[in-house]
C-alpha cells in the first residue's frame, strides 16, 4: 500500500533513524523494529471546525514509545496534524526519555519525567488530551492514575493509547537491541529496563508464574491493581477521564501479545492462549474500574489490520483525530 508523503520513525537494534520522503513511500520498506509512521498530508478541517474559536480547543500532548524521541520530525508532524485539523489548537510531543533513554530509564522515572514536562507547560494548565504511542500509552495512563487526584497537575480529558502494552509484554518488544534482552525471562523483572516495568511472564506453572509476577513486578502489578490490596485512588483517577481509547494493531510484531493493547494477555501457564480483557480476573473484579467505565460507554475500542503503529491515513483522520478536537466550552 502506498502513502504520500510518509514519515517513518525507525528504531532498529543498531541505530535510530528518521526517514522523510515527500514522494510515494511503501510502508513495507520500513526497517523492522519499533516503528511510528505518520503519513499523508495534514487533513483540511471541515468548515464547521475552521470557523470555531481555535483558542478554545483542549490541548493535546503526545508521548512517544521505545527508541523514539519527542524532538524527531515524525513525532512533531504527528503533533502538527492536530493543529492542521483544528486550527490554532495547541499540540506538542513531549521531549523526555528520548532515544536509548526510553529503554534504559525505568518506566517509573519516565512517568515522572512526563508529569514534570506537562506541569511545566503553562499551555496545559486547564487540562489536555493525552496520546501515548506504544510504551507511551502506558506512561500516559500511569500519569492519570498517579497524578489525577493532585490538583497541581493538569487533568487529562481524553486518554488515547495507540498500541500501548496495557496488559504488559511477554517477550522483549520487537526491535529491542539484543543486548538488552540477554538477561533471560526469569531475570527481566529486575533488569531495570523500561519494559521490565511491564514485564509479565506467564510461562510454566500457572500459579508459580502468577505469584512471581505479583512479587517481582516493579510497576505493572501495582498499576493494574493486580495485587491483593487494591488502590481505590487509581480507580477514581482513571474514571475521571472523559474517554479511554484503546487502539490495537492486529498484526503487531512489537507488543506480544497484541491483545495487551486492549488490556488482554496470555492466560497464566501459557504463551500462546490469550484472554480478551473481558475474560480476565481484572475485568471481572473491576480492579481498575474499567468494567464500570465500559458499561458506561467511557471506553472506545478500535483496531486495524497492520503492524505496530502502522495505521493508514484514513484511520488516523477518521478514528483518532476526532478524539482530539473537543473544546473547553463544550465540557
Amino acid at each position: 500500500m502506498k502513502f504520500t508523503p510518509a514519515l517513518c520513525l525507525l528504531a532498529t537494534a543498531s541505530a535510530f533513524e528518521l526517514t522523510l520522503d515527500s514522494f510515494d513511500v511503501d510502508l513495507g520498506e520500513c526497517l523492522p523494529g519499533v516503528v511510528t509512521c505518520y503519513s499523508g498530508s495534514p487533513s483540511a478541517p471541515p468548515a464547521s471546525l475552521a470557523a470555531a474559536d481555535a483558542a478554545d480547543y483542549i490541548p493535546t500532548v503526545f508521548m512517544h514509545g521505545l527508541g523514539d524521541s519527542g524532538s524527531n520530525r515524525g513525532m512533531k508532524n504527528i503533533a502538527k496534524s492536530v493543529s492542521s485539523r483544528y486550527p490554532g489548537a495547541y499540540s506538542v510531543a513531549v521531549d523526555v526519555a528520548n532515544g536509548m533513554s526510553s529503554y534504559t530509564h525505568t518506566l517509573e522515572s519516565q512517568v515522572e519525567d512526563f508529569a514534570a514536562a506537562v506541569l511545566a507547560d503553562g499551555n496545559l494548565s486547564r487540562g489536555f488530551n493525552a496520546v501515548g504511542l506504544s510504551q507511551g500509552g502506558l506512561i500516559v495512563r500511569a500519569y492519570v492514575q498517579k497524578h489525577g487526584d493532585d490538583a497541581s497537575y493538569p487533568a487529562v480529558h481524553n486518554l488515547v493509547s495507540l498500541c500501548g502494552p496495557q496488559g504488559g509484554v511477554g517477550d522483549c518488544p520487537g526491535g529491542t537491541p539484543k543486548s538488552l534482552c540477554s538477561v533471560g525471562k526469569s531475570f527481566m523483572y529486575g533488569a531495570g529496563l523500561s519494559f521490565s516495568g511491564y514485564w509479565k511472564d506467564t510461562s510454566g506453572d500457572a500459579d508459580k508464574a502468577k505469584a512471581t509476577y505479583l512479587e517481582k513486578s516493579p510497576y505493572l502489578a501495582d498499576l493494574n491493581n493486580d495485587k491483593d490490596e487494591k488502590n481505590d485512588v487509581y480507580v477514581k483517577n482513571l474514571q475521571a477521564v472523559n474517554k479511554y481509547v484503546l487502539v490495537e494493531a492486529l498484526n503487531d510484531t512489537v507488543v506480544m501479545p497484541h491483545a495487551s493493547e486492549q488490556h488482554g494477555f496470555y492466560a497464566w501457564g501459557s504463551t500462546e492462549e490469550t484472554e480478551l480483557f473481558e475474560e480476565t480476573e481484572g475485568y471481572a473484579g473491576d480492579w481498575l474500574g474499567l468494567k464500570t467505565m465500559d458499561a458506561n460507554g467511557m471506553i472506545d475500542y478500535h483496531s486495524y489490520e497492520g503492524d505496530h503503529l502502522r495505521w493508514s491515513n484514513e484511520f488516523w483522520d477518521e478514528t483518532v483525530l476526532p478524539y482530539l478536537g473537543d473544546t473547553f466550552d463544550a465540557l
